[in-house]
C-alpha cells in the first residue's frame, strides 16, 4: 500500500507541474494586455488634456509664419513636448470647415479649420513568445482629439 500512495503521488505532482507549464503563458499574456491597456488609457487621458490645449496655444497665433503649415509643425511638437513620451506617434493636420456643408452662410464662419491630433500608441513588447503560445499586440492603436477654431487671420491656405 505504501508503494502505490508514493507513485500516486508522484503522477499527482507531475500532472501539477504540466498544469502550471500550460497556465503560465495565458497568465503572462494576460498581463501584458492588462499593463498595457493601462499605459494606453493613462496617454489618452493626457492626450485629450494636451492636445486642445496645445491647438489654443500655438494653433490660432503661430509664433512664425502665420500660415497654416507653420501651425501644424507648433502643434505637433508642443504636443509630442508636453506628452513626454518618445514611444507615442503624434500626429496633427488641419481641414477646412466647408460653411455650406454644415448650413451656415459663409460670411458668418470665414476662418473656421478644425485641428485633428491624432496618437499613435505601439503596446510593448510587440511579440511575446513563451513556451510555443505566442501573443502578437496590434500593429498601432489610434487614438484622435479633434478642435474647431476660428482662424480667420492664418495665411498660406488650408
Amino acid at each position: 500500500m505504501t508503494g502505490r500512495a508514493a507513485r500516486l503521488l508522484r503522477e499527482e505532482r507531475g500532472q501539477a507541474v504540466v498544469e502550471l507549464a500550460c497556465v503560465v503563458p495565458v497568465v503572462l499574456a494576460c498581463a501584458l494586455v492588462a499593463v498595457n491597456l493601462g499605459v494606453y488609457i493613462e496617454r489618452c487621458a493626457r492626450f485629450d488634456r494636451v492636445a486642445p490645449d496645445m491647438v489654443l496655444a500655438h494653433g490660432i497665433a503661430p509664433a512664425d509664419e502665420q500660415d497654416a503649415s507653420s501651425a501644424v509643425r507648433q502643434v505637433r511638437e508642443a504636443v509630442e513636448e508636453a506628452m513626454g513620451d518618445p514611444g507615442l506617434e503624434v500626429d496633427v493636420r488641419v481641414e477646412r470647415l466647408d460653411p455650406e456643408e454644415d448650413g451656415l452662410l459663409p460670411a458668418l464662419s470665414p476662418g473656421r479649420v478644425r485641428f485633428v491630433c491624432s496618437m499613435g500608441f505601439r503596446p510593448r513588447p510587440s511579440t511575446f513568445s513563451v513556451a510555443g503560445a505566442v501573443w502578437t499586440a496590434p500593429a498601432l492603436l489610434v487614438h484622435e482629439r479633434s478642435l474647431v477654431v476660428d482662424i480667420g487671420t492664418l495665411a498660406g491656405g488650408v
